[in-house]
Parts: C-alpha cells; sequence; structure tokens
C-alpha cells in the first residue's frame, strides 16, 4: 500500500508540471523559430528539429534555463528570450498569431 500512495503522489506532481506548462514560439533572428514549452522547473525546447530539456536555475534573471551537456542556456523575460548555443547569441521575439 505504501508503494502505491508513492506512485500517487508521482503522477500528481507530473500532471501539475504538464499543466503548468506554457507553450511558446519564438522568432530568434531573422528566420529562425524556437518552441518552448516552460514549467516551474525546466523548459523544453524544440530547435532545429531536436528536442532538448533545460533544467531551471538560480539566477538574477527571470526565467533561467540551462543544458550543460548539450551548450545550450535560455533566459526569457515576458516576450522576448534571450538563446545561447555554446558562444553563439540570439536574441528572440515571442511569436503573435493573429
Amino acid at each position: 500500500m505504501r508503494w502505491f500512495g508513492w506512485s500517487v503522489c508521482a503522477a500528481l506532481a507530473i500532471a501539475a508540471d504538464a499543466a503548468g506548462a506554457r507553450p511558446a514560439t519564438y522568432v530568434c533572428g531573422e528566420d529562425l523559430e524556437v518552441k518552448v514549452d516552460f514549467t516551474p522547473r525546466k523548459a523544453q525546447l524544440h530547435l532545429r528539429e531536436k528536442d532538448y530539456t533545460l533544467q531551471r536555475v538560480k539566477s538574477a534573471h527571470d526565467g533561467h534555463f540551462v543544458n550543460s551537456k548539450d551548450g545550450l542556456e535560455v533566459v526569457a523575460k515576458k516576450g522576448d528570450m534571450l538563446l545561447r548555443e555554446g558562444k553563439n547569441e540570439l536574441w528572440c521575439r515571442m511569436k503573435v498569431e493573429p
């Protein structure tokens, strides 16, 4: 019975994370589209036909997410986002659909 209680708690935590996701599309530079799903702890980034998971880090920035393995960093604030790929930086704006 104890295992069942833990699995229910884990399922609820996962569902809460999914419910908190805020999907957004950003346009970076001239024509690069980046899709991001933000949750309180992670960001799911779809970049150039690949998916990446970035972990939220404590920072002076509002939404700061990092994936050290793939050399990715995202700093999101309102409708703007800074995307760092290794040493390259791209400023991105949220795409607004009419």
